[in-house]
């Protein structure tokens, strides 16, 4: 009876040894910029507030590159302010060599006499980027700026 004891012992306290953790790669900074244009689809009024329902076209360089897709909310109050829900499909390469599709949530707010600011987190992804997460923050002067519409920056690792 004591040697099975001994054993059942020995097997539970070996059992933890036996599970090998499998970790994500450390996260890896990204930056860059998009350009857009965009497609009012429906306005509505409430309130004194209108709220935009658009689409949008985008063409993004840096660590992501391509094009993406996004549908997206503007509610413009009454005060000046302004807010954006926006849901992207970027297809393309992230950090030059991996490829496939990552769908992200944008969410942000542009005051009266400013430039937009929010941040982005990825929601899923395809091929090499079906594992992707990441998330951040980005900004600028939205459409039709001299530059850039808008920047990013953030990090993003890949689960094993």
């Amino acid at each position: 009876m004591k040697k099975m004891l001994v054993v059942l012992l020995t097997a539970f306290m070996a059992l933890p040894l036996l599970a090998v953790p499998a970790f994500a790669e450390p996260p890896t900074a990204v930056e860059g910029t998009f350009d857009y244009t965009f497609e009012v689809l429906e306005v509505r009024e409430a309130n004194g507030n209108q709220f935009l329902y658009a689409t949008e076209d985008e063409d993004r360089v840096g660590d992501f590159i391509g094009p993406g897709d996004a549908e997206f909310t503007v509610g413009i109050f009454s005060s000046g302010f302004w807010n954006v829900w926006l849901r992207s499909e970027f297809t393309g390469t992230v950090l030059g060599d991996k490829e496939g599709t990552m769908v992200m949530q944008l969410v942000g707010k542009k005051p009266a006499d400013g430039d937009w600011y929010g941040q982005w987190v990825i929601l899923s992804g395809t091929g090499d980027l079906s594992n992707a997460r990441g998330n951040g923050t980005w900004g600028g002067p939205g459409f039709g700026a001299a530059g850039p519409d808008i920047w990013y920056s953030g990090q993003i690792h890949f689960e094993p």
